[in-house]
């Protein structure tokens, strides 16, 4: 069905975005993915995304040709300024997910970050007002560990953000929640959540993995679905006071969960920096494709620094953990109750701040990018 709507939604008065499609469909994916955020007000004055698409049969002039994968195809306009970003995009029904993951989150991110917010790839859940955040390479375990703690814990636990978290002073965490995006090997580590999938839910988890298989890990298909589906009755925390910031890390030797303090010389600054622009790789391609910043270098030089001093900033006010993971799991039932009991502690303790000023571990920031193993993102 064609419409004329505009979808608005602000991310606490630190963002926004306006969506504008030419179809129903596609303006109810964003409000799907973004239905915490949205709102009915047009939130004039905040910095904002501004996202126009529309399908038509032909590519007119004066569009940057852009195909993800053969399947998703699109032609994208983009302006691009310190208050405002606007993407003018005629595509298919497959660019609007890539649309979604390529242009919007890291346009968040550049408009939060100038505004004094840094905004963290990572998944992250509460207790009694604090949260715990997981951060790291993407397949490093990320919504298997929340979904843990989630299954694991009482109404006391909530969701608190699925892909990124927005990191203020204070500090504060701020949630930045999208649908769950669920892949088949979840389903080991958290039996619980597939008792809430329907049996067609399930046969696209299968089919989305063989091809994900077949395709040696190229193409990762996700199933979507809203937190309350996932955690009924679980309230999202929309503000908490972080307890620690996690990094996951692959390699550990044993079965069991290595939890390890990190002292101020040993945070992994350029690690965590490197994470969060390889997620925006695809919009800093995008941007150098259609030449839309004159000195596209020196500009995205600036930017990583400016999240560089920002997380600087919170990782000062927040203590930092690593956890390593084992490669492989000989028993998901017993590794599963040390994790969630290791990680509830350190949540729950009074005295969580005076941990990372002690003695520091063996373990240093790592180098490179991680390998995966069964622990899926």
């Amino acid at each position: 069905m064609h419409t004329n709507k505009t979808f608005y939604f602000n991310f606490h008065d630190l963002v926004a975005v306006e969506v504008k499609a030419d179809r129903s469909e596609d303006l109810n994916f964003f409000a799907a993915e973004y239905h915490h955020h949205q709102t009915d007000k047009s939130l004039a004055g905040l910095p904002r995304v501004t996202l126009r698409f529309r399908r038509l049969p032909g590519l007119p002039d004066g569009y940057t040709f852009h195909q993800h994968k053969l399947l998703a195809r699109w032609g994208y306009r983009i302006e691009l300024s310190d208050e405002r970003i606007e993407f003018d995009v005629i595509g298919n029904r497959l660019a609007v997910p890539m649309i979604h993951h390529m242009l919007l989150h890291p346009s968040l991110r550049y408009l939060s970050a100038l505004g004094g917010v840094l905004m963290l790839h990572s998944g992250s859940v509460s207790y009694q007002g604090r949260s715990l955040i997981f951060t790291g390479y993407g397949g490093m375990g990320k919504t298997t560990t929340t979904s843990l703690l989630l299954a694991a814990g009482g109404a006391g636990w909530s969701p608190h953000g699925d892909d990124y978290i927005f990191l203020g002073p204070g500090p504060r965490s701020l949630a930045y929640m999208t649908r769950s995006h669920l892949y088949s090997d979840l389903l080991r580590w958290v039996p619980e959540v597939a008792g809430r999938l329907t049996l067609t839910e399930r046969a696209h988890l299968e089919f989305f993995s063989s091809i994900r298989r077949w395709s040696g890990d190229r193409i990762k298909w996700a199933l979507r679905l809203p937190m309350e589906r996932l955690w009924p009755g679980r309230d999202l925390e929309k503000c908490a006071e972080p307890a620690a910031v996690i990094i996951l890390k692959r390699g550990h030797s044993t079965q069991r969960p290595g939890l390890q303090p990190l002292a101020e010389n040993e945070l992994p600054l350029d690690e965590l920096i490197a994470m969060n622009f390889s997620e925006a790789r695809h919009f800093l391609n995008l941007l150098e494709k259609r030449q839309a910043i004159a000195d596209h270098s020196t500009w995205l030089q600036g930017w990583q620094e400016h999240e560089r001093r920002l997380l600087q900033a919170r990782l000062q006010e927040i203590p930092v953990y690593r956890l390593e993971l084992p490669g492989k799991i000989r028993s998901h039932a017993s590794f599963r109750s040390m994790l969630v009991a290791e990680l509830t502690a350190l949540l729950t303790r009074e005295d969580f701040k005076a941990v990372v000023s002690g003695p520091a571990g063996s373990h240093g920031a790592a180098s490179g990018k991680p390998q995966t193993s069964d622990l899926e993102e």
